[in-house]
């Protein structure tokens, strides 16, 4: 018989955050069952409510987790150069993130977000504010300079609209292209990639 391995109190958590994380994903906040994180989590109800007293305290707790991942992505995301080839870098790195092989965590993150714009909106309306707060400014800039050198012509959209309808193509395309071979777009991951650059780009 295999001897379990005890988890401390700080593992026991993560274990049950990852978990909620997933569930409220997968079924929204409302359909989440608090029954279901603490079965896969393999402990009781009253112990997981130990460490999170409520399903709301567990949810908010996932969304801190979401935005805190958040910046990082936006970091990872700014470059020194602020022109139209950076505009184009940094579109193609966040469907690379959308579309690519990354941790589940940050499948995760995009289904949260879907689920808020079918529920409430509360948690995406706080996501997009704060995207638009870190990014805009520098977005702003590139996209001037890149009309200032003949890159970018015709229409302005505005920033705001601009990041948004971006970030709105990525939320669905996640869900969309989560198994490549049974979604409804045409191609493999690279080329979902290109063509979400490409109509995104063409679109500024």
């Amino acid at each position: 018989m295999t001897k379990r391995t005890r988890l401390t109190a700080k593992d026991r958590k993560a274990l049950i955050l990852a978990n909620a994380r997933a569930i409220f994903a997968q079924n929204g906040y409302e359909a989440a069952r608090t029954q279901d994180i603490a079965r896969r989590s393999g402990v009781s109800e009253a112990l997981m409510y130990q460490h999170f007293p409520s399903k709301e305290a567990l949810y908010r707790a996932v969304l801190r987790e979401v935005i805190r991942e958040q910046d990082e992505s936006y970091a990872a995301l700014v470059t020194r150069e602020l022109d139209g080839r950076a505009v184009v870098r940094n579109v193609r790195a966040y469907f690379q993130i959308v579309v690519g092989q990354t941790e589940p965590r940050f499948k995760d993150g995009f289904r949260l977000l879907l689920a808020s714009l079918l529920v409430d909106t509360n948690f995406a309306t706080l996501v997009y504010r704060r995207a638009q707060r870190l990014m805009n400014r520098r977005i702003a800039r590139a996209l001037e300079n890149a009309r200032e050198t003949g890159d970018i012509v015709g229409r302005k959209i505005s920033v705001a609209n601009t990041s948004l309808f971006t970030e709105h193509i990525g939320t669905v395309l996640n869900v969309l292209a989560t198994n490549i071979e049974r979604s409804p777009y045409e191609g493999n991951a690279e080329d979902l990639i290109r063509d979400a650059v490409w109509f995104c780009c063409r679109a500024v």
